[in-house]
């Protein structure tokens, strides 16, 4: 974990606000204050302040807990807004 997080440090990313996708499978994200849309196609997250859109196939919340998320399914893109 600390050599992601020193990646990301000097790619200049917040480090709370991060996310990993494992291709067919699904996604893990870091601060997201809430879900602005869901579709098991499109799933619009609210992070900072910023909107953080994730497109895909089958995808569902597998667990929301304290800014932590999960997201299930196939994952095709990320769009940050």
């Amino acid at each position: 974990m600390e050599f992601l997080q020193h990646i990301l440090s000097a790619a200049g990313a917040d480090t709370l606000r991060a996310f990993t996708v494992v291709p067919g499978f699904g996604g893990y994200f870091k601060g997201v204050g809430g879900i602005t849309c869901f579709s098991c196609s499109r799933i619009v997250l609210a992070v900072g302040g910023s909107a953080v859109e994730v497109v895909g196939e089958g995808l569902s919340v597998g667990r929301f807990f304290a800014g932590d998320l999960f997201i299930q399914g196939r994952i095709s893109e990320i769009r940050i807004d």
